[in-house]
Formats: C-alpha cells, sequence, structure tokens
C-alpha cells in the first residue's frame, strides 16, 4: 500500500489540478510565512486555489508564527490542515490544537534536525493532540533551500512518536520507492523534488512519482 502523497509549494490553479489529477492525497499552499521563500503565498491567492480542490483530496496552509497569525490565516483560506513550519513553542501548539480543533482544521507540527531533545519534542507535539508530526531537513532560516533527511533520524522519530510521522525532504521519483521500502512511511511530502523551478510542478516528475510509487509499494 502505498504512503499518503503530499504535494507543497503550490502556486498556480493548473499544476493544482494536475497534481490532484495524478494521485496527490494532500495539496499545500506556503501562505505569509514569516520568513522570505519563493513559494509565499497571500491568504487571498490560497483562499482562491483552495476553493477549486474537490474531496477526496484535502489541503493544507503552510505557515509559522504566533497563534495569532495562524488561527488568522486559517479562518481566512479553511484548509483541511494547517502546518506549523515555524518555530511555534508546545505551548502555542497546544493552543492552536484547541482553537483550531473547534473548525475542524487539523494540524501538523514540522520539527527539524536542529529541534533540541528531538525524539522527546516529537513525542510532546503528538500528546499535544496534533493530526502528524513532519521532519523536515530544511529548517525556517533556510527553508528557501532544499536538504535530504536522515533516514536514520526518521526511523528513530518513528519509534518515539504516537502520531503519524510525514517523511519530507529529498524525495524524488527516482529514489521514492528505496526511501519508503527502508522507513515504511506512511506519509510522504514532496516539492522541490516535483518542480521545474520554485512554485512550478513538472508534470512528466509528478507522474513518474506516482508511477515508482504504485510499482514498489504493492
Amino acid at each position: 500500500m502505498r504512503p499518503i502523497v503530499k504535494i507543497c509549494g503550490l502556486m498556480r490553479e493548473q499544476d493544482v489540478q494536475m497534481c490532484v489529477r495524478h494521485g496527490a492525497d494532500i495539496v499545500g499552499f506556503v501562505v505569509e510565512y514569516p520568513r522570505p521563500v519563493p513559494w509565499n503565498l497571500s491568504a487571498a491567492k490560497a483562499k482562491e486555489l483552495i476553493a477549486t480542490v474537490r474531496k477526496p483530496t484535502e489541503t493544507c496552509v503552510v505557515t509559522g508564527g504566533s497563534p495569532e497569525h495562524v488561527l488568522r490565516i486559517a479562518m481566512e483560506t479553511k484548509p483541511d490542515y494547517i502546518q506549523l513550519h515555524g518555530g511555534e513553542t508546545l505551548e502555542d501548539t497546544t493552543t492552536l490544537v484547541s482553537e483550531l480543533g473547534k473548525q475542524g482544521v487539523k494540524i501538523i507540527k514540522a520539527i527539524f534536525p536542529d529541534t533540541p531533545d528531538l525524539e522527546k519534542t516529537a513525542a510532546d507535539f503528538c500528546a499535544a493532540g496534533v493530526d502528524a508530526v513532519l521532519f523536515d531537513p530544511r529548517t525556517p532560516d533556510n527553508a528557501e533551500h532544499s536538504g535530504t533527511a536522515d533516514l536514520s533520524v526518521y526511523q528513530k522519530l518513528q519509534r518515539a512518536v504516537s502520531c503519524p510521522l510525514i517523511l519530507a525532504g529529498g524525495v524524488t521519483p527516482e529514489n521514492v520507492t528505496e526511501i519508503v521500502r527502508q522507513t515504511k512511511a506512511q506519509m510522504i511530502d514532496l516539492m522541490t523534488g516535483v518542480e521545474t523551478c520554485p512554485g512550478i510542478k513538472d508534470e512528466a516528475k509528478v507522474i513518474a512519482l506516482f508511477q515508482a510509487l504504485e510499482g514498489g509499494c504493492k
């Protein structure tokens, strides 16, 4: 059985529809991210794109910052998920789990290789009620650069957490089968691995990704 696939950094309606057509389970939009990254959208633009997505595909807004900032964006864009991709504290995250849960919005919390007490922190976020934790080699300070996840660290985190753990960083159509085989990841996240350039998705790469997954994850 193939993992759930989240394709992030979408900026154009034609790319959103293309990714949905070929099998993306979750499509993601970077919205008012607190640092300059090439995928950044306004809340208004993300709202327009999210409105074009039909079930069963789900939507995710990737942002970061204060609970007030995140709540405003969530209320404006109305996604299925909010991905907290900054330095949100456990206290902030617990507040957002409570407040967004009232709106039916699920939460993904990103953690990074330089997160202190990585395994304990991941477990604490799960215990706080997030719907998934995402392990990303790109820290908030270098989010515009690509990176490759350390699979050995990912596997340690799998043993530490009680909620789904999303694998991100360096996943491509060429290596996805081997990465999933090694880690048994149930959810994967791609952005640059299926792009021509930032914000422009490559249909041939998206097709190759799903062909690889269907062929190697039966």
